[in-house]
């Protein structure tokens, strides 16, 4: 397998930018092909990198190398993998020993595990530390579009009541038509 990079875009705007793993080119396209949904890429700009793992790899063990040269008076050790597995395997004991050690003197069951969200407030405001009493209530998360602009659904839905048409109203706001439709089925919306 090697590793590929993928940028995409449709008219100016960016579909894909991402790194996916594939035995080739062709391969590499059909998948960003299938996680686009697409049939075809007619219209559709891209470009494929292939990213030279070993490479790299050689690249950040001679820049680690020279660091640990500086720092040891200009002995370097046989392999950065040599140096880094001792200390990895220390730090991974010392957490599992703390983890054990907390569960322990507790006895307590560990918290079930939680989904993250991008879009939702800080952790402190989650669980309900450091909140002030004149905080203002949270809004419902807004969509954001592929090109990462928000989208002002009540516009939206003012500008299908006012004309009836989910095309206009999709290429005014530059979403796609089964957005809207589906905005439009979701919450029941009628034009005027």
């Amino acid at each position: 397998m090697k590793l590929f990079k993928l940028i995409a875009s449709r008219a100016g705007r960016v579909l894909f930018d991402d790194r996916v793993e594939a035995d080739s080119p062709r391969e590499a396209r059909e998948q960003m092909k299938a996680l686009l949904g697409l049939n075809s890429l007619t219209g559709v700009v891209y470009a494929i990198t292939e990213i030279p793992i070993d490479l790299i790899q050689g690249i950040v063990d001679a820049r680690l190398i020279e660091a640990l040269q500086r720092l040891h008076g200009g002995q370097a050790p046989a392999s950065v993998e040599q140096m880094l597995r001792p200390i990895a395997n220390e730090a991974v004991r010392e957490q599992l020993a703390n983890l054990h050690e907390s569960r322990i003197t507790t006895n307590d069951p560990p918290p079930p595990p939680q989904r993250f969200d991008a879009f939702t407030p800080a952790v402190d405001q989650i669980i309900g530390t450091a909140t002030s009493v004149h905080t203002k209530p949270r809004r419902k998360p807004t969509s954001v579009t592929l090109n990462g602009t928000l989208v002002d659904w009540k516009a939206v839905k003012r500008m299908y009541r006012r004309t009836g048409s989910i095309k206009q109203t999709a290429a005014q706001f530059e979403l796609s038509i089964n957005s809207v439709k589906a905005r439009i089925r979701r919450e029941g919306w009628t034009h005027e």
